[in-house]
């Protein structure tokens, strides 16, 4: 088991975790329809035809043959339009040109288009330029060959992958079973309904955006033997499970122990603030996520590790901005130098204000106070903002920082 260590290397461990166990599942044959969008691919996909069938010009102007830009001027014998079939076109022969449109198919014998600002028309005769062949014409096949790979197993399938499987006509695709994941909560508060449960339900909300199965299992007592139990039941039928509270350091805190003696923990404890205590294991090749019991911990250790988990290396959507507070960062001892916090902001005209502070919807901080992660994650109403910074050290006012956007 690793102890408390750096962002980078939980990274590095959760990646790990992704080659062993992700893709172990089975796959099955799916139309191909919206309900495709986030699947992955099961096998590589092949071209079913060329892309283009034939070559298109790229332009508007003339169909010709290039090495008729010696002999101008050409004869004007017709007009090529997008949408008349290639079979219906009649072959250029020597001395002849036909005005043609952008992505109409070239007729037979031409092999290149001149500009209609490189043309001179008069009547039904053609003068232009020196051309050379292959000028202003997507050649058949340039996007894709038959036979050609042109989307890899594992891929996720977006908006421009479903594009592709459409423009090819591809009716049906193997894809990966969805991901099963079963989630669960612990602790006797929750469990007798003294405190609603928000972490599973966050969590369920994540993984269902990220195309997973995902099944509340419901809350756990604070008891060893019904925490065992419970995982136990959970790894027999679900490809990954997630619990939250109990991987702490309470005389409670039950999970970590059962995940050991069950089957092993590869990780406990990132350096982030909040998300800290977070333990990753595996019991019977099933990859367990222990989330901390803290709702916004809950929320940024299911940001860094579980998303990265289930959508592979992609990085959210950032982009930077200048904050508007200074963050000074606590030193206690318990707090490792090089920890990551996680700080929350949102973004007005290109500045990034954080919450927490005098004037936020949680005024928890004047302004030149140590920053604060007690507190701020201790309600989720500090995620309710539009991205967050990964701060490890001093950052002053007008500083320009990383923000990672929820999305």
């Amino acid at each position: 088991m690793e102890k408390l260590v750096p962002l980078s290397r939980a990274r590095e461990i959760v990646d790990t975790l992704r080659e062993r166990f992700y893709f172990n599942r089975n796959a099955e044959v799916v139309r191909v329809d919206l309900s495709l969008l986030g699947r992955e691919l099961a096998d590589d996909v092949l071209a079913t035809e060329d892309s283009p069938p034939h070559d298109i010009a790229s332009y508007d102007g003339y169909a010709m043959r290039s090495i008729d830009a010696e002999r101008y001027p050409l004869s004007i014998v017709g007009s090529i339009y997008a949408g008349d079939a290639y079979e219906s076109l009649p072959e250029l022969r020597e001395g002849e040109a036909m005005y043609i449109a952008t992505g109409a198919f070239l007729p037979p014998g031409a092999d290149c288009v001149l500009r209609l600002e490189d043309a001179r028309v008069e009547g039904d005769k053609l003068y232009g330029i020196p051309i050379e062949k292959g000028t202003k014409v997507v050649p058949r096949g340039s996007n894709y060959r038959r036979g050609e790979v042109i989307l890899k197993a594992k891929t996720r399938i977006r908006a421009q992958e479903f594009g592709i499987l459409c423009g090819q006509g591809i009716e049906e695709v193997e894809v990966y079973r969805k991901p099963r994941v079963a989630v669960l909560a612990t602790g006797n508060e929750i469990a007798r309904g003294i405190i609603r449960d928000i972490n599973s339900f966050v969590v369920l909300a994540m993984l269902k955006q990220w195309g997973c199965d995902a099944s509340y299992l419901g809350a756990i007592e604070d008891d060893y033997e019904a925490t065992k139990q419970a995982l136990v039941r959970a790894v027999e039928h679900y490809d990954c499970v997630v619990t939250s509270g109990g991987v702490s350091v309470g005389k409670r805190d039950y999970v970590l122990r059962a995940i050991e003696e069950l089957g092993e923990v590869v990780m406990y404890k990132v350096k982030t603030r909040p998300g800290k205590p977070i333990a990753v294991g595996i019991i019977r090749d099933t990859p367990v996520f222990a989330l901390p019991g803290k709702p916004t911990g809950a929320l940024v250790a299911a940001q860094l590790h579980l998303r990265r988990y289930f959508l592979g290396r992609s990085e959210e959507p950032f982009l930077h901005a200048r904050i508007t507070e200074d963050i000074l960062l606590s030193t206690k001892d318990t707090d490792a130098a090089d920890i990551a916090n996680l700080v929350f902001v949102r973004l007005e005209n290109g500045y990034a204000r954080p919450i927490g502070f005098e004037g936020s919807e949680m005024p928890l901080m004047k302004s030149g106070e140590k920053y604060n992660v007690s507190a701020i994650a201790s309600n989720l109403r500090s995620a309710l903002v539009d991205g967050y910074a990964i701060i490890e050290r001093d950052t002053r006012r007008g500083e320009e920082i990383k923000v990672h956007l929820f999305t």
